[in-house]
Formats: C-alpha cells, structure tokens, sequence
C-alpha cells in the first residue's frame, strides 16, 4: 500500500505515468533461500498492457533487474519504442543485460551516478553444458575447428543467428540516438558493437559515466524520490544494518 500512494506522488510530481519493474530476491517461506526473479514472458504482457492502455501519456519505467528472456525483453523494448508519446527510464541501481535491452528503447534513460548497465551479447547454451556468451560459442568452435564436437557446432550455428538478431534489435531501437563522434561521423555501429560483439564479460557493470563514454545519451540528473520508493522493498540478506 505505500508503494502505490508512493507511485502516485511519482506520478502527480513527475507529470506522467509510472510504472516499475523490480526484480529482488524474495524469501520462500517454506525453505527460507531466496527466489531470484528475472524479465519473463509475463513481465512483457503486463508491460504491454500498461503501454497500450497510457498511448496518450509520456511514460517512465523504473527498471531494477539482472535482466531475463531475450524474446520477452525485446518485446517490452519495441512497444517502448513505438510509443507516441515521451518515454524515460529510470536505473536506481542496475539494469543488467535484457533490462539494458528496453533502457535502450526509451527516448531517455536517467541513471544514479552509481547506477550500473550491461552489455547484451546473447546467452546461449543447454542444460548439460551451461549457458555462456554467444561469441564465446563461436569462440570455441572456430578454435577447435573440425575436433569441434556436434553440439558445440550446433550451439555456434545458433550463437551467430541470435547475434545477428541482437544487433539488428540494437540498431532498430538506437537509431537516432547516439552521439556523433567528434568529427561529426556516425557512431551508432561502434556503440552496436561494443554493447553485443563480446568484447567485455556480460556481467561487466557500466556506469552512467561509462555508458556516456561509448556513445549513448544518459543522463544523471536522478530524481530522489525515486530513492526514497526503492527503501520501501525490504531484502532478504540483513548484512547490513544503519539507522535511518
């Protein structure tokens, strides 16, 4: 109940509608180990519905998530995208991999100067063998070359297809948004390549600072009542403790 009388000061002060996407461990009572949460195909349709039913308003996503399906990350970034009307997202913490996926949609993102983004190079792999980074499949299959066993063979013919698509998806949602180089040339294929090609682990956290660094248009003017409604989520972990 506090957290929607908090979103609707969000809404009234901010001018616009708000919606969250908060992804925290949560304790399960039976057990008591924590259940991690992730961008799943029932995040997008709620999302999805939220974005057709305000076509009229400009929007702003609170976004905190390591991030989750590559289908259903992509979807929530289109329909951000095509929205009419002025769109923002808004990063108090992290917003890893499929979450840097739909910050990418929107007209702007707004990141606390510790906040984190990350690079959105697919995952691939099966249960048997674990899920790694696309071009590390292609990595490993163009090193051991005909000793290279069918699954592997396999897994990169897949890697390189959902790569191509990643970029595709990219470019489709950053059109028009990078910063021009500093002789006026188009960087959008470099900034592309930097956040999908591989080049960093996909765990490495960029800062807001960084995340301006290669091209995209961040801002760190962070509204602080946005702080105040994420103290409002309680963890699982109480290792740390200070008086309020």
């Amino acid at each position: 109940m506090r957290r929607m009388a908090k979103l609707k000061a969000l809404e009234k002060s901010h001018g616009c509608k708000v919606l969250t996407m908060i992804h925290r461990r949560e304790a399960i009572s039976l057990f008591g180990l924590p259940a991690y949460q992730y961008i799943d195909e029932e995040d997008a349709e709620q999302i999805l519905r939220w974005i057709r039913k305000y076509k009229d308003y400009p929007l702003e996503l609170i976004l905190h998530t390591p991030g989750g399906q590559l289908h259903s990350s992509i979807q929530i970034a289109r329909a951000l995208r095509r929205h009419p009307k002025n769109t923002k997202v808004i990063i108090p913490h992290y917003s890893m991999s499929g979450g840097t996926i739909i910050a990418l949609a929107a007209n702007e993102i707004v990141m606390d100067k510790d906040a984190v983004i990350g690079p959105i190079d697919p995952q691939v792999g099966d249960l048997l063998r674990g899920t790694y980074p696309a071009p590390s499949w292609i990595y490993a299959a163009e090193t051991k070359k005909e000793k290279a066993d069918d699954t592997t063979l396999v897994i990169s013919d897949i890697s390189r297809k959902a790569l191509k698509l990643t970029r595709n998806v990219a470019k489709e949602l950053l059109e028009g948004k990078i910063q021009p180089g500093p002789t006026g040339e188009s960087r959008l294929d470099e900034v592309i390549e930097k956040l999908v090609s591989g080049e960093m682990i996909h765990s490495t956290p960029l800062s807001a600072g960084e995340a301006k660094e290669i091209g995209l248009a961040v801002s760190t003017d962070f509204p602080e009542d946005v702080h105040e409604f994420m103290k409002l989520f309680k963890p699982v972990k109480k290792s740390v403790e200070y008086p309020e």
